[in-house]
């Protein structure tokens, strides 16, 4: 008869497995949060996908290079079917959840392993991987803190990591600034959608009143340039117009200061209310411009009300 140490022993990390795989289908908190906590959610493929490892060790021949071809192909394959059922629950799909599993996959897989040189090269290569996950994982925390303690400034560039926090035709320049030395470049394309986009940003807005910011036009000609703000919600759904802040503002020759009413964005959608405490992007953007533009900003601030 099995004692009950050793039934524990080989049923408690299935049962453990089994438990968590619903995880998989569940929405992670990163609408309430900023960068750190969706990197460590990631880490739990890793964590799940070694484990399976673990458990299935006396099940799978691990010997040499054909078997370990086989469990990643397998490891492939189950990863595939998890993200097409991610699909039909509402969650996002992407490679990077599959070689999180695979990296998991791996570390189990090799260090499980008794040592020798294509043991020990395949103990690198999986260990180097997990460690740039980690490395990802201290960026999003250092990322977080930047953007906690320089709060109500949302992006001043003056610090050159700034400009990685954008997307689209960008650099950080010091040709032209509001204040500093610095401003965010941004070279506009006669493309029928032609912006920058900052998803590295405050989440929670609300206590606010008004956002701010600057923009140089160096040409004598006005542009149209039209300014969107999303929610989370925005982002797990199809983006209709009628459910997100829009606004255009025309910029003269030289420097324009824009100041939007975050009472507008947050009325802004037609059946619901904009939810500033989730802000996950803005974007800047022009449409079917006749010849390409350059145009430069700074000082994007949050202002409390009475301010």
């Amino acid at each position: 008869m099995t004692s009950i140490p050793a039934f524990l022993k080989k049923w408690t990390l299935p049962a453990l497995l089994l438990v968590c795989l619903p995880f998989f289908f569940v929405e992670d908190p990163s609408g309430d949060a900023d960068q750190l906590v969706p990197a460590l959610w990631n880490l739990g493929h890793i964590l799940y996908f070694c484990l399976a490892i673990v458990a299935l060790r006396r099940h799978l021949d691990m010997r040499d290079w054909p078997h370990w071809l086989s469990i990643s192909i397998a490891v492939f394959l189950i990863s595939i079917i998890i993200e097409y059922l991610q699909y039909g629950v509402g969650r996002d799909q992407g490679w990077h959840e599959i070689e999180l599993n695979l990296i998991g996959a791996w570390l189990g897989l090799f260090w499980l392993n008794p040592g020798g040189p294509q043991i020990w090269t395949g103990r690198v290569i999986a260990t180097g991987l997990f460690v740039h996950q980690l490395l990802i994982v201290t960026q999003a925390g250092l990322t977080d803190y930047r953007i906690k303690e320089r709060m109500p400034l949302i992006t001043g560039l003056e610090m050159p990591y700034e400009a990685r926090w954008w997307q689209g035709p960008v650099s950080r320049t010091n040709d032209v600034a509001w204040s500093g030395e610095h401003s965010l470049r941004v070279d506009f394309t006669t493309d029928s959608h032609s912006g920058a986009r900052l998803e590295t940003l405050p989440r929670d807005w609300t206590g606010y009143e008004r956002l701010r910011f600057h923009v140089y036009n160096p040409y004598l000609t006005p542009l149209n340039l039209t300014l969107r703000i999303l929610d989370r919600l925005n982002e797990s759904q199809p983006l209709l117009y009628s459910d997100r802040f829009h606004q255009s503002y025309t910029v003269e020759n030289g420097w324009n200061e824009i100041i939007v009413d975050l009472e507008d964005v947050k009325n802004a959608p037609s059946d619901r209310m904009l939810d500033l405490g989730k802000i996950s992007q803005m974007e800047i953007f022009t449409t079917n411009l006749r010849e390409p533009r350059t145009v430069f900003f700074d000082g994007f601030w949050l202002e409390e009300t009475g301010i």
